[in-house]
């Protein structure tokens, strides 16, 4: 990323690296990229893949980049086709599902064991 913006002699005055999946919206790097287009502090906004910024509705933050005159530019230069891009998505949808019920799963275990121990403590305590 690095080479093609010295390539396109662009002035990199941001450098947002985000760890999350492209689905969520609430990701710290994500909501930052916002806040500096809505600052209008950056102009152009340089992604490795468009999969990168979103899972989903990539023409929406597109045009919502744009109505602040920012432009998304994306250096992948891929040959997928539709019907890849498609199960690609369902795969995403699914791991993120599948991330959350687990996630629940989880939570509740931990809160069930918080219950126990604390029913035990206070049967001890008798």
């Amino acid at each position: 990323m690095s080479e093609y913006c010295v390539k396109k002699k662009y002035k990199v005055e941001y450098i947002i690296k985000d760890v999350g999946s492209g689905l969520s919206d609430t990701r710290v790097g994500f909501i930052k990229l916002v806040g500096l287009i809505i600052k209008m502090k950056i102009n152009i906004v340089i992604i490795e893949h468009k999969d990168r910024l979103t899972r989903f509705q990539f023409n929406l933050i597109k045009a919502f980049f744009n109505s602040y005159d920012v432009e998304i530019e994306c250096i992948e230069n891929s040959n997928i086709s539709n019907e890849d891009e498609f199960v690609n998505d369902i795969m995403m949808l699914m791991a993120s599902f599948s991330g959350k019920l687990y996630g629940k799963r989880s939570i509740k275990r931990k809160k069930e064991l918080k219950e126990q121990k604390l029913k035990e403590k206070n049967e001890n305590k008798l």
